[in-house]
């Protein structure tokens, strides 16, 4: 969950944003990942113009900008803050405010989630979310070059990478989720075309 106050908008035409604050729970099982990364955290984002605010005892972080120096800075945040929702490592999360592409991949029903997009009924949802939990990660990540994180009770896959592995993972969880399709076997589909690929590059050399 999270909220978003905007201020009036900007009178320089160029900049979006005058003052955005955006609030996001964490839980109780995050804070010491949270209090380790936290000066890391807050100097990044103070790069941006952002300011945050570690909340202990109502487990909230508070994001803050007022003309922040990039005026889309707020809104890259965003990736940011839900990675933190989804309880992705802080010291990998940050990674995306340095530039590093990143997919969310929302499963259900949420706007633009693929049962809303595909008119997927909830209990044809509830096998193959649970179909995709066998997806197997670390493969993947090898295959992909990608840091992948399934968040099944946020019904979102959450992906950190380069653009041609992300594209990849999101094929891969799009084809569960929408046509039924086991993970794993598409999985050992991609390993068995990566090494045919690496056979055909070893008989060129």
């Amino acid at each position: 969950m999270e909220m978003d106050k905007s201020g009036p908008p900007a009178s320089n035409k160029d900049s979006p944003i005058d003052y955005s604050i955006l609030l996001m729970p964490f839980r109780r099982r995050s804070t010491t990942d949270l209090q380790e990364a936290w000066p890391v955290l807050e100097s990044s984002l103070e790069e941006y113009g952002i300011s945050c605010e570690l909340d202990m005892d109502q487990f909230f972080i508070t994001f803050t900008t007022t003309r922040a120096k990039d005026p889309y800075a707020i809104l890259n945040s965003r990736y940011l803050i839900r990675l933190l929702a989804a309880e992705v490592p802080p010291r990998q999360a940050l990674k995306v405010t340095y530039g590093m592409p990143c997919y969310l991949i929302y499963t259900g029903y949420h706007l633009g989630g693929l049962c809303s997009k595909f008119g997927i009924k909830t209990d044809k949802y509830v096998s193959r979310k649970k179909l995709l939990t066998t997806l197997p990660i670390q493969e993947l990540e090898k295959l992909t070059g990608c840091s992948i994180y399934l968040r099944p009770n946020n019904d979102m896959v959450a992906a950190m990478g380069p653009i041609k592995g992300l594209k990849l993972v999101r094929s891969i969880v799009e084809d569960c989720i929408v046509h039924n399709m086991p993970p794993a076997h598409r999985v050992k589909r991609l390993a068995n075309y990566v090494q045919a690929i690496k056979g055909v590059e070893g008989l060129r050399l």
